[in-house]
Parts: C-alpha cells; structure tokens; sequence
C-alpha cells in the first residue's frame, strides 16, 4: 500500500500557517502555533526514540487528563512509526495492569494527578518506563529544546496507529487497533460531513482515551489546520463561557446529551448566541425538544452513532433532519457499508425490521490487539463487523439504535459491560449467582443494578457489595443499587436470561438508548 502522510499533518499546517494557533489550553492559557507544536514533535519523538528506544511498532501509552501534551505525543508516534496508546485514567489499578499487560508499552506519560498510580503500573511491569508530564517537568524541558532525528520511512496505509481498549461482552478489555490510512480516511470523511477546514475552531473536553474525544473535533481540526481549545475536564459553565465568547468562535464540539442538558439549565443559558455553531451528540438519544431548544440559539445538534472499532463515528442525523428524524442517528457517512442481521446472521431486506447491525469498509478496524485468529468470531463472512447494537434501518437509509444486542449499557456517555461487573461481584464468596443490568437514570442515562442471589446460610448487605466494587472498578462501573432475589430467570441450558429479569423488574427488554462515540 501506498505511504499515508498521517506523520505529516502538523509539519504541513507548521508550514503554511506556522504562527496559526493549533491547540488552546483552557487551563492555562496557554497556545501552542503549529509551528511551536511542530517542533516539539520532533523534540518527543527523538527523545523517545533516544532515550527509551521507541520505534515502529512499539506502544506509547498516556495516563492523563486532557493537555496539549497528548496530542504531541500522538504526533510522535506517527513520526516514529510507533503506536499511540492513551489509557482510560477512570480506571482502577488492577484493571490498568491488564491493559499494560496486554499492550506492553515501553513507555507511560502521566500527569500530576496520576503520576503515582503509573509508578505503581509500572513497578509491576518491568520493561515500562515512567515519564511524567507537565509544567516544571523533566519532559517539559525536552519540549523546550528543538531536537530531531532524522527523517524515517513514511508509515504505510496499513501500519497500526492507535490502540484504543473497549470492553466486550467477555468482560475483558480489546484493544480496537486503528492504522494510520483509516486514521486518514476518517479525517477526510468528518471533514466533509461537517464542513471543517483550517478556519474552524473546536472545544474539546471528552476525555482524550476515548475515541470521541480524539476525533469529535480534536484530530479532525488539527488535520485541516484549524484550532482546538482543550478543556481538562467538563464544565457547563465554562463551555458556555468558551462556546459563546465572540473572541474565540467556536465552530464544532461534542457533548453527550447529558452535557447538553446541564448547559442547557443554567441560568444564562438563555442568552446565549450559539449561531452556526455544530455540537453533535451521541451516548444515547437527544430529546426532541433539547434539539429544538438549542436551535432556537442557533447550534446544530447532528445526532451521531459509532463505534471505536469502527474509527468513532459511523452515522449522522443531518440537523435539518432532526425533527421529521427524530430518534434517528442518520444514514452512514463515507467509506461504511451497513446492513440489519437476524440471529443466525442471515440479512435482513426489509426496511424497519430489528435486527443486530452490521458494518463493512475501510474503516473497520484491523481487528483487536493480540486477538489474532481469535478475530474471526468478530465477523461474518465478507467482512462485516458484529457491533452488537440492535437497529432498524428505513427506507431511507437511516439508522435508529433502538437497544444492545448484547447487554452493554450507557452510563453518562460511558459504555459499561455488565460481565465485567459481574466478574468483580463474583469473586465475593457469599454470591451464588448475579446479573448486572441497566436501569434508567434521568441524568446518566443509565446506572448498574446488582441482581444477586446469595449463598444458603451467607449474609451479604448492598453496602458491602458497592463498597467492594469501588476498589476494583472505575467509579462509573460501580452500580449504583443491588437488589437481592431468591433465584434469578434461566433458560433451559441454564443461561441467565437477562430479557426475562428486566421484565420481572417493569424494565424493557431493550432500552431505547444507543452505543457511545466512542466511539469505544
């Protein structure tokens, strides 16, 4: 396959735009010129190549909050060939050390706040190296000297990029493995959707492990030359601070419609000025009247659905067709093929008919890190990836994700797999049996109920079980109720049948909420 000039993003805006601003740090203040940025690029990937022997194919992994520092060394392993790796700082230790462990990086940069659960990661991983990030640090100072090595083999549309962990249904994490010419491709695709170039300007504040908050806006930006403004951590006052100062401008952001409403509630929300701006939204679905509330201030709210897997973002309600739409998360965009499967993976024809949606085209991942063979149960024939999402598609083309088909579910826009959780409450030696489900939640969406059958002649109270939770899963894993049963529903190969458990409990057996951006 022909070389992708992934590496050479930040080096083409350094030269046509060298003084433009590429990213804004809220927290600070601070803003770094492409050209600023195209030389501390060089600065990490020398110093990683140098230093810790950092070269094509080895993983580079990140344990911090949203800074600008992220996406410099993300630009680094382009360069070097090397594979990008940001971890999911939510998470507890034991679940980092099997990430780590999985995924071997030779390196970890960490920020302050996190610094001393990497040391402890990386004392129990012997070949990873800790560097912390920052202002006053060690790597600060590598930054601040223009430093390079020479130029390296262009990386080809089939070199691995970016390693990004999404949990399954089995309960441990995968790592969805993106290359450089998907990376590209998708670049391109929500360029186009969205109508980015390098006058727009972003607002990124999902957190940067995910795939949403890499490519909904921040990379895409970058891509076309614009400027992302990078916030540490949501904040609905200071988003709509940023999104209605006319200084800035901002043109594209992301919120999960959690987000939108806690903006939407404050109290001069209603004299904001949001004209022309694109917020789109994906976690679950948008409240018509959210969309319609939003519109009457100017903002398009395009209603969005992906997957990591998937390069983040697969399908989007364009915003003209949000109202006549509504509950739709659009047609594919580019490069993605998609089709209704029944059980047995037989294809469904006709329009609005439930099924399991399936994805094909140069934007499926190359499968999951170290997975090798074990891949194929991912796919069908032909190559059309199981997403595990059920859907409808209509006569149009557009998608509605009208649940799971398997038991995943959404969390205050993060995705939280039921076995994982399941995994941890077993170990508690008074449980017979447990089923970890979804229930509705007005603010997140959705919260994790323990249903849990104890032991004969074993006590085992709500409070013991969420509090053993806490220190062995991130917090928004954690359910949030535990409801004790005398048995729980089975099938006749003694299968749990969750679908029958919801029911008991007045619950559909598929909730109308649809798969996170990522996306994984």
């Amino acid at each position: 396959m022909p070389d992708i000039r992934s590496h050479d993003w930040v080096r083409h805006h350094a030269r046509r735009r060298p003084a433009q601003h590429a990213i804004v740090d809220t927290t600070t203040g601070a803003a770094l010129t492409y050209a600023e940025m195209d030389r501390q690029v060089d600065s990490c990937a020398a110093f990683l190549a140098r230093d810790h022997g950092v070269g094509a194919g080895d993983r580079v992994a990140t344990l911090a909050h949203n800074c600008p520092e992220i996406f410099i060394i993300q630009a680094a392993c382009a360069r070097l060939r090397a594979i990008f790796l940001p971890l999911n700082w939510r998470l507890a230790e034991p679940e980092l050390d099997y990430l780590v462990g999985d995924a071997a990086p030779k390196v970890i940069f960490a920020d302050a706040e996190f610094d001393a659960v990497a040391a402890s990661v990386c004392g129990r991983a012997a070949a990873t190296a800790q560097v912390s990030i920052g202002p006053g640090t060690g790597f600060a100072a590598v930054l601040a000297r223009h430093d390079r090595i020479e130029d390296l083999p262009a990386p080809t549309h089939s070199d691995p990029w970016l390693i990004l962990y999404t949990s399954g249904t089995t309960g441990r994490p995968k790592g969805a493995t993106l290359t450089h010419g998907q990376m590209a491709l998708q670049m391109v695709g929500l360029g186009a959707e969205y109508g980015i170039t390098h006058a727009s300007v972003g607002l990124t504040y999902t957190p940067t492990f995910h795939a949403s908050g890499l490519f909904m806006f921040a990379d895409v930006i970058l891509f076309f030359g614009g400027t992302t403004y990078l916030m540490t951590r949501f904040d609905a006052q200071e988003c709509l601070n940023i999104m209605t100062n006319p200084d800035i401008g901002i043109t594209h952001s992301l919120a999960i419609p959690t987000n939108l409403l806690m903006i939407r509630n404050l109290p001069d929300f209603e004299q904001a000025d949001l004209t022309g701006m694109v917020i789109a939204s994906g976690g679950s679905p948008v409240p018509t009247p959210l969309i319609r509330t939003y519109g009457e201030h100017g903002a398009k709210i395009p209603q969005v659905w992906g997957m990591t897997e998937l390069c983040g973002v697969v399908t989007s309600l364009p915003p003209e067709r949000s109202l006549d739409k509504a509950g739709s998360c659009g047609p594919p965009l580019m490069n993605m093929d998609i089709a209704i499967v029944d059980e047995e993976g037989n294809f469904e024809t006709e329009p609005d008919t439930t099924g399991e949606l399936v994805a094909r085209g140069p934007m499926v991942m190359s499968g999951y890190w170290a997975y090798g063979d074990r891949n194929a149960e991912f796919f069908l024939p032909d190559g059309w990836f199981k997403t595990g999402d059920a859907a409808r598609i209509d006569n149009e083309g557009y998608v509605t994700i009208v649940g799971r088909w398997k038991d995943m579910y959404i969390s205050g826009g993060e995705n939280v797999y039921p076995a994982e959780i399941e995994d941890v409450i077993y170990r508690l030696p008074e449980v017979d049996e447990v089923a970890v489900i979804g229930i509705p939640h007005e603010l997140w969406g959705e919260t994790g109920c323990a249903c849990i059958v104890v032991k004969e002649g074993q006590v085992l109270s709500e409070e013991a079980v969420i509090e053993y939770c806490r220190g062995e899963l991130a917090r928004y894993k954690v359910p949030k109720s535990v409801v004790f049963r005398q048995e729980l529903p089975h099938s006749a190969n003694g299968k749990i049948l969750k679908h029958v458990l919801k029911t008991e409990m007045g619950l559909d057996e598929i909730g109308a909420v649809g798969t996170a951006v990522s996306k994984s």
